[in-house]
């Protein structure tokens, strides 16, 4: 018996913040350790641009669950079947394609071999266990009752709050421990559980001066998180500072009105959805393939270089610009093979530019 998957809206603000996210992860992976002649203004802005990317994992969470909440209620092996051949396929395939990588590169060894069995081949295929653990959890939210929604979200950040000012705590966040930090799915709860309650009720951004108080937020969060870096020098290590997850969390209420407001201007915005159906394939090649050994066959390891700044950026461009480039050819030979192996998904139709905010009719599985 054949099961049909899903159906699930096109949102356009969804898919634009989507081109983003991808944007900024793909930067994040682009990083440097700093050169001792670059200034300090410049490393100040590097951090600054690297508190909106640090919000791109957030985004992707935040949206697969409200994806989810607001398609058909799906059991955990639903859920599994209906994403195996566009998701757990070609997340397997290029796994096993990284560990080959790295075992020709690296030589066979017992720290592959973890790195391997932590979802740790190519560093950022953490987002792919969140994903699973945070979409099987999300399953059974039909059985929350909608009036407890509100707390579970309060309970959610509190929690997601508390597990960062540990680790901020903490201090050094590095090897296994590190490893371990990125994949506990305390540090990102908040972002999936807002999604799924904002999914349940149909409302994807919202009202104007409730984005309007988070973008105020932001921007107080943003003064004090620069003022820590640049007077007392002391930035976040990735995602485990409080700053950088207040403020990644008052972006999910207003990244959805800023991309609305994006929307219209379509200098920005086509280019933005056009790459939105790229951004699961270039997240799965990016690393180690095109930033690593792409970068490294083009650009060198950086010795040879006089400039940091240009190498970095000339690190994201081809790391960017070389998945999409591998990912678009894939897909031209081959629409089929492109699903396939990367898990190209297309929509059949135009997203809609707006939505109503209204509550949506729950589907029966």
């Amino acid at each position: 018996m054949s099961i049909e998957a899903p159906r699930r809206e096109r949102i356009a603000e969804f898919d634009l913040l989507r081109g983003i996210a991808i944007i900024g992860v793909v930067y994040l992976h682009a990083y440097f350790t700093p050169w001792p002649e670059a200034s300090q203004r410049g490393l100040s802005l590097l951090h600054f641009v690297h508190l909106f990317a640090h919000g791109a994992v957030p985004l992707f969470l935040f949206i697969a669950a409200f994806l989810q909440a607001a398609g058909p209620e799906e059991t955990p092996l639903r859920h599994l079947r209906h994403r195996f051949r566009s998701v757990w396929v070609p997340v397997i395939l290029w796994t096993v394609a990284a560990f080959l990588y790295r075992l020709a590169t690296d030589g066979n060894s017992l720290a592959l071999w973890k790195d391997l069995a932590l979802f740790n081949i190519s560093g950022q295929f953490y987002f792919v266990w969140l994903l699973l653990v945070f979409g099987l959890v999300l399953t059974q939210g039909h059985r929350v009752p909608d009036r407890w929604l509100p707390a579970l979200v309060a309970a959610a950040f509190v929690i997601n709050l508390l597990t960062i000012a540990f680790y901020q705590w903490h201090g050094s966040i590095t090897g296994l421990y590190a490893t371990l930090a990125y994949r506990n799915p305390l540090v990102w709860l908040f972002f999936p559980a807002l999604g799924y309650a904002l999914g349940r009720h149909g409302i994807a951004r919202v009202p104007a001066r409730a984005a309007a108080a988070a973008i105020l937020a932001m921007a107080l969060i943003a003064s004090v998180y620069m003022v820590r870096g640049v007077v007392y020098e002391r930035w976040p290590a990735s995602y485990f500072g409080v700053s950088i997850f207040l403020f990644s969390a008052a972006g999910m209420f207003a990244y959805p009105v800023l991309a609305k407001c994006l929307l219209p201007v379509r200098l920005v915005s086509a280019p933005l959805l056009a790459l939105a159906p790229y951004a699961f394939p270039i997240f799965l090649i990016h690393v180690p393939f095109a930033m690593g050994f792409g970068t490294k066959e083009l650009l060198g390891d950086g010795a040879r270089w006089s400039n940091y700044w240009v190498l970095l950026h000339a690190n994201f461009a081809v790391g960017l610009l070389l998945s999409l480039a591998f990912v678009r050819v894939l897909e031209r030979i081959s629409p089929r093979l492109g699903s396939s192996l990367l898990g190209i998904r297309r929509p059949a139709f135009s997203p809609r530019p707006r939505l109503r905010f209204r509550r949506t009719p729950r589907e029966s599985a």
